[in-house]
């Protein structure tokens, strides 16, 4: 079952949140960056799952798990460099957010610029190769669909 609908709506959002990431980056706010970015990801993730029909499947928050979901579903499994990057984005999760997540402190003051923009960066990574394994399966449906 093809989805393009709920991938569209899904894949809009994680653009809209990897763009908020950017502008708490650029503000200072780079707990927050870190947040979204790592959300944005899940969005990204979360896409290419329910562009395949498999909705109930893109629950849960571990990045990692959900690429792994991604890869059973569609046989495109993350390399090196998109794994790694959701296995950073995913130490972001609870401690950007809640302040006994950490040691001491609050999570304002525990991140810096350039943990902003690797999470950022690693956000961007995880989108673009969800974006490519949304246009591959597409593709995949198109030549299914004509009959030529």
């Amino acid at each position: 079952m093809w989805d393009e609908a709920e991938y569209e709506r899904w894949s809009a959002s994680a653009e809209d949140a990897l763009a908020a990431a950017r502008d708490n980056a650029d503000r200072g706010w780079h707990n927050w960056a870190c947040m979204i970015a790592e959300q944005a990801a899940q969005l990204a993730v979360k896409a290419v799952i329910h562009a395949v029909g498999r909705g109930a499947a893109a629950r849960g928050h571990d990045l990692v798990a959900l690429l792994d979901r991604v890869a059973e579903e569609t046989g495109t499994a993350a390399d090196d460099v998109v794994a790694g990057a959701a296995l950073r984005l995913s130490r972001h999760y609870q401690p950007t957010r809640y302040p006994d997540a950490l040691p001491g402190g609050t999570p304002h003051g525990r991140y810096r610029l350039d943990d902003a923009q690797e999470a950022v960066a690693d956000s961007a990574a995880v989108l673009a190769y969800a974006r490519g394994v949304y246009d591959a399966l597409a593709a995949a449906e198109d030549d299914a669909d004509d009959p030529t």
